[in-house]
């Protein structure tokens, strides 16, 4: 594993105008991983990949009043209070002027699914998480955070062994994506697609695709409207998208073997659709399918395949939406 730390900082400092002692304050949170071998573009968050992974909190604060010590009366992390480092400097803690105060946290994730437990923790649904540090004192109050970013489940997630662990294997290196086609191309080549439906029809949850024609249909509606022009929840939106890659992929399956690549994500996919692990995720596990089905768009397709030309207009014409309002 290569040694070395990667940081990205974002700072956000909140104060009113007006009185002296309204920018008494400011912080700064960095957040660094450790174990990755380059730093993080200028402006990005860093991004963990490999697991077991050791995040590095480092918080400075700074009294800026220019004539007087400040009395930080509050200073917390609510992210990090679940494991300890909720409150990183003891209040009320006097700063002279000019001076500042650090602390340093630093907490391992064994598993991706870890990090996207961290990253869930923060109330949004996506693989990236922000860790705020909140200071108030008498008469006002500043906010700085930092974010991580973790890897796309089964995409570029590696798991490496722990150096003290003399029974663990490492697994093998990732093998270079075979053909895919995404769902740009299989819209415009029936041929293709037909070749894809002969071998059987699809339980995409929401819908059974039997026929070129609702097969199009998912790939050339609307997700936000049905075939009735009205509009559908956000839910059945990420459904019907879902529902659009897991057809794309299990094509993809079919004609080019690309189920070593991407086949747990399909069966995520799936299992989401048909209903076993309800609502939560279906945008996460739509781009990562979809990742997933762009992966092998540079290779070219196997021999003696041939997907026929690009019929757009016909298709779009002939195309009908499985999907029938009220049945998401």
């Amino acid at each position: 594993m290569q040694r070395g730390w990667k940081a990205a900082a974002m700072a956000v400092v909140l104060g009113g105008a007006g009185a002296a002692g309204a920018h008494e304050f400011t912080c700064e949170k960095r957040v660094q991983v450790k174990g990755e071998g380059q730093g993080a573009p200028q402006g990005e968050a860093p991004r963990v990949t490999k697991f077991p992974a050791t995040l590095r909190f480092h918080y400075t604060l700074k009294n800026v009043h220019p004539k007087g010590e400040s009395v930080a009366n509050l200073v917390e992390d609510p992210l990090l209070a679940r494991y300890g480092f909720g409150s990183p400097f003891p209040t009320p803690m006097a700063v002279g002027v000019g001076e500042s105060r650090s602390a340093t946290f630093e907490l391992k994730l064994d598993t991706p699914e870890a990090c996207h437990a961290l990253a869930a923790s923060d109330g949004r649904a996506d693989d990236s998480f922000d860790s705020a540090l909140r200071v108030k004192w008498d008469l006002g109050e500043t906010q700085c955070a930092a974010r991580v970013t973790c890897c796309e489940p089964f995409v570029d997630c590696e798991l490496t062994c722990p150096p003290d662990d003399p029974y663990c294997a490492e697994p093998p290196a990732p093998v270079a994506p075979g053909a895919s086609r995404n769902a740009g191309f299989f819209k415009v080549h029936e041929q293709a697609l037909g070749q894809c439906l002969a071998r059987g029809g699809m339980d995409l949850g929401v819908a059974r695709v039997e026929s070129l024609e609702q097969a199009l249909g998912l790939l050339w509606a609307s997700p936000g409207l049905d075939r009735n022009g009205g509009v559908r929840s956000e839910a059945d939106a990420r459904r019907f998208e879902l529902a659009r890659e897991a057809l794309v992929a299990t094509c993809n399956e079919r004609l080019f073997g690309a189920r070593e690549q991407r086949g747990r994500a399909l069966d995520e996919a799936l299992r989401t659709l048909r209903g076993a692990t309800g609502d939560e995720g279906l945008e996460r596990r739509g781009r990562e399918l979809g990742r997933h089905n762009d992966a092998g768009l540079g290779q070219p397709l196997p021999g003696g395949f041939d997907a026929g030309r690009a019929t757009p207009a016909h298709a779009a014409s002939i195309a009908v939406d499985p999907l029938e309002p009220g049945r998401q």
